[in-house]
């Protein structure tokens, strides 16, 4: 990594941001790791982004107002990923006057919500506060209350951890799962109600998923049609939920690639 070059390659933003960003840069180039009696780089994926990469990285979180800190923001080999934090930070960008509740809720906890003319109102009351184990989460919420409107989204567990089981990230949410689930409905809530404003960040952050078919559609249908054990029964499958998905040409590759799996198949068990 040239730091002189990503300097200059970045001269017409905040200086300061630039160095914050730098200084990180650097730490994943030179952090080390213990393997075994050896240290060794920590991150060697590193090696393979150029300056130009870098400085295009930065240049796409600050198109949000946003500054790559390394902290919030981070860089990992499957691209940028953003905190349940920063999902925050930009709401308060656009909205200064949110007020923003995302929180799990665990099995010996009380929730409650209503919508009343379009004011959200709910409880949620802690069971056990200093007894919070992940395995015992069953779900979670967000809510986000600005001029926009008032606005709830919920997921159980089972949803989130659908959303975990296509994420390219699981070393994260083996380290971090709590801090995980929050962004997961967090990001959510904001693609479901902010979209206008989130359509970037939601781009950049969904490259840590297998989304060569869209996110709505690998959670929805993917597992299903996984289980499908014949061609006439994925036909069947297909004409049912067709017109229910968000992107047919997405929609449409997963079928076609699980048909030629299940012919590739019959084709062996006939030789």
């Amino acid at each position: 990594m040239n730091q002189k070059a990503i300097f200059e390659g970045l001269k017409e933003f905040d200086q300061n941001q630039v160095s914050i960003y730098i200084a990180y840069l650097v730490r994943l180039e030179t952090e080390k790791k213990k393997e075994g009696q050896n240290l060794v780089v920590k991150n060697p994926w590193m090696k393979h982004k150029s300056d130009t990469d870098l400085m295009r990285f930065f240049k796409m979180v600050a198109m949000d107002g946003l500054i790559f800190d390394g902290i919030e923001i981070t860089l990992q080999k499957t691209g940028i990923s953003y905190s349940y934090q920063a999902f925050k930070n930009k709401m308060f960008l656009a909205y200064p006057e949110s007020v923003i509740d995302v929180s799990l809720v665990y099995d010996s906890d009380e929730f409650n919500f209503s919508k009343v003319s379009g004011h959200v109102e709910y409880t949620h009351k802690i069971g056990n506060p200093f007894s919070q184990d992940i395995k015992g989460m069953t779900g979670a919420y967000c809510v986000i209350k600005n001029k926009r409107g008032e606005f709830l989204t919920l997921l159980s567990a089972t949803d989130i951890e659908k959303h975990r089981k296509v994420a390219k990230t699981d070393y994260i949410w083996q380290k971090w799962p709590k801090e995980m689930a929050l962004k997961t409905i967090i990001k959510k809530a904001c693609k479901s109600h902010f979209k206008d404003i989130y359509q970037n960040i939601e781009t950049i952050d969904n490259e840590n998923y297998d989304i060569d078919q869209s996110f709505d559609i690998e959670i929805e249908h993917k597992a299903a049609i996984e289980n499908i054990k014949t061609v006439e029964e994925l036909e069947k499958f297909w004409k049912k939920n067709l017109s229910k998905s968000d992107s047919k040409k997405d929609f449409n590759k997963l079928v076609s690639s699980r048909k030629e799996e299940l012919t590739k198949e019959a084709e062996n068990a006939d030789s």
